[in-house]
């Protein structure tokens, strides 16, 4: 069934944004990349890492999972107007609304 907004792929785990704002997962999920459940949220932008991924709520905080041995998917997430994310193998970037950059 086509209900697929966005997709991305990591080293060896895929991401996939769902229309309902939920986001399916496959692959290695041996640092808790990929949960075979997905994760549940309403998201609204998503981005696959190394052994990472990342994602943007709609009220603009970020939501991490998977390895984050060099502070690069906190687990608590990051609060904030996001509005575009990408991951690295080893690192993970965020625009805000307001044009500043964290990473």
């Amino acid at each position: 069934v086509g209900d697929f907004v966005a997709i991305d792929a990591g080293w060896r785990h895929s991401i996939a944004l769902r229309h309902d704002g939920s986001i399916a997962c496959w692959g290695d999920n041996d640092d808790g990349q990929a949960p075979p459940d997905g994760i549940q949220g309403d998201f609204v932008a998503i981005a696959a890492g190394g052994i990472h991924s990342l994602a943007i709520r709609r009220n603009g905080s970020i939501a991490c999972w998977g390895r984050n041995n060099d502070g690069q998917a906190p687990p608590d997430g990051i609060q904030g107007d996001f509005v575009a994310i990408a991951a690295g193998d080893f690192h993970s970037l965020a625009l805000q609304r307001d044009g500043n950059i964290a990473c």
